[in-house]
This record gives structure tokens, C-alpha cells and sequence, in this order.
């Protein structure tokens, strides 16, 4: 299971995947893209699904599979992009600088803003409450 997708100044992916970095050397469209061609869909396609079905306005959440559901704390469109996997995460506090997360794994990563946080769990919630399984 996918924790997170960073991308940095390289331009390059850095992928948790159970408990595995996986450096890649391509875009984070073409990543995902290689998922989400299975569903016969693309990145555009289901960001621009999500966005008007949920009236979601920026940073739409990602929802790949029963295990993948991608919160986006920096868009893939910014020079450094990260996304975390809603499954893999195990619990979450607020901290003076922000907030920090607990995968299942038992590693943690402390981000800059709770309240987008927060609004990316809200997000997800609301996707996973509309789909059907």
C-alpha cells in the first residue's frame, strides 16, 4: 500500500510503498496515470469528475482504489508536490508548526498546515461516503 508521493526540486518521485522508497523518474501524471488506466480513465478525467461532482474548488483528492485515496497537501502542479494516502494513515495531532501524521507502518511525517489537512480528510470522507463498494 502506497503511503505517500513526494516530488522535489529534482522533478523526480519519491514513492513509501510498504515501507519501500521507490525513486521514479517520471511525472506524477504518468504515475498515477499507470493506475488508474485499469479503470480505463486518466488523472484528468477523474480530477475533473471529482472536482464537479463534489464541487470540490482546488487539491482534489484522488480516489484510485479500495487502497488508494490520495489527499493532496501540494498539488502535483507546484515544483514540490505531496500526497498522502488517506488508508495508510493512522492517526494524526496538531502540532506549533502544523501537524503531524502516524502511518500504519509506524513512521511519521509533520506537515506545515492542520487546517489543510483537515480539509483534505473532509474531502475523502466525502468521496469514500458516495462511492459504492
Amino acid at each position: 500500500m502506497i503511503d505517500y508521493i513526494l516530488k522535489h526540486d529534482d522533478n523526480m518521485l519519491y514513492i513509501v510503498d510498504n515501507q519501500e522508497l521507490i525513486i521514479k523518474d517520471q511525472t506524477f501524471q504518468k504515475y498515477v496515470n499507470s493506475f488508474l488506466i485499469k479503470r480505463l480513465t486518466n488523472l484528468q478525467a477523474l480530477e475533473k469528475t471529482t472536482k464537479k461532482h463534489f464541487s470540490f474548488k482546488s487539491k482534489i483528492p484522488l480516489y484510485i482504489d479500495r487502497e488508494t485515496l490520495l489527499l493532496c497537501i501540494f498539488s502535483y502542479r507546484t515544483q514540490k508536490s505531496i500526497y498522502i494516502n488517506y488508508f495508510s494513515i493512522n492517526k494524526y495531532h496538531s502540532v506549533t508548526a502544523g501537524v503531524t501524521i502516524s502511518f500504519l507502518n509506524g513512521h511519521e511525517m509533520k506537515l506545515p498546515n492542520y487546517k489543510g489537512f483537515l480539509s483534505q480528510l473532509k474531502k475523502a470522507r466525502e468521496i469514500l461516503n458516495t462511492i459504492e463498494y
